[in-house]
């Protein structure tokens, strides 16, 4: 039976959305963006978090099998302003422009959209560089 552990090397507060996405294996991004927008929405996040932060114990070293390795990442190659879109795109295999489109819907029906978008350009980590091959 697998263990609920918050991941050292993955985090950016303490790791617990990185424990939850080895866990449930998914993208820690969706945690995070779920945290982020729990904040807005009355605070209640907040104290899962910390309290999965107080409860959870850390996972160290390389105990478990390596990442999974299609995450989410900005795109290098298909961005207009921060790669978002392109990396959406990349990662679910479906055109980048049906993203921008429903974030230019989201922004002009509530603005949420940018603020989706500004929360995701900064939680989504930089494609990992492609190590050049000397021959």
């Amino acid at each position: 039976m697998e263990k609920l552990h918050r991941v050292v090397e993955d985090r950016k507060i303490a790791g617990v959305c990185g424990g939850l996405g080895d866990y449930f294996d998914l993208d820690p991004v969706f945690f995070r963006l779920f945290f982020l927008m729990s904040l807005l929405f009355g605070g209640l996040g907040a104290v899962v978090y910390l309290i999965l932060w107080i409860m959870v114990p850390e996972k160290t070293g390389a105990q478990g099998e390596p990442r999974p390795s299609k995450r989410l990442h900005l795109s290098s190659s298909d961005r207009k302003i921060g790669g978002v879109c392109g990396g959406l795109g990349e990662r679910f295999e479906i055109d980048p422009v049906l993203f921008r489109v429903a974030f230019i819907l989201l922004a002009l029906a509530c603005g949420l959209g940018i603020l989706l978008y500004i929360a995701l350009w900064l939680l989504v980590p930089r494609a990992p560089a492609v190590p050049a091959v000397s021959t």
